[in-house]
């Protein structure tokens, strides 16, 4: 299963035998980036479960293994990014609990500013909302999300552009 065109053709005994063959050494694979068991295993089967359902619409400029070798990777940084994210987050939530008391009014505003926030995201249209989402919530690259969409970083930045433009005027509306 080295042909990258013969994956769009793919069918599920195939595909079985193609997860049977690569499954075990991506997992181990992917460990060396999460150094955790479990989320090397996610990482592998949702790589394996997005092949599946983007087969036939899905460009693979490599062999399909490069190609798996490349999304498991992607997909470990991802997380590892994620986790950075998230560290610093919990970092700045507990140094600002620190330095500031909270008045009563400031969740109302911070509640406020989420709901205008999700209604600004819902009404922007799915694709430009989702490259957002992957660019500023799952903290990819727009190169990533170019090759994981299957279109060119051009497009990506179009289309953030076009999200924060959009922003800028909902948000003008409340201002």
């Amino acid at each position: 299963m080295g042909n990258a065109k013969a994956i769009k053709n793919i069918g599920i005994k195939e595909f079985e035998q193609l997860f049977k063959e690569y499954y075990t050494g991506l997992c181990f694979f992917a460990l060396r980036y999460t150094e955790d068991k479990e989320a090397a295993e996610e990482i592998v089967q949702d790589v394996f479960y997005t092949l599946w359902e983007k087969r036939k619409k899905i460009t693979i400029k490599t062999s399909v293994k490069s190609y798996i070798h490349i999304a498991v990777r992607n997909k470990c940084l991802q997380k590892i990014n994620h986790l950075k994210v998230k560290q610093k987050y919990l970092k700045a939530v507990n140094e600002q609990d620190k330095i500031s008391t909270i008045r009563p009014d400031d969740n109302l505003i911070y509640n406020e500013s989420i709901e205008i926030f999700n209604e600004a995201l819902s009404k922007l249209p799915e694709k430009c909302r989702t490259i957002f989402k992957m660019s500023r919530f799952e903290g990819l690259k727009y190169k990533e999300i170019a090759f994981e969409l299957s279109i060119s970083v051009k497009t990506v930045e179009a289309y953030i552009t076009k999200a924060l433009k959009h922003f800028r005027r909902y948000f003008s509306e409340y201002a």
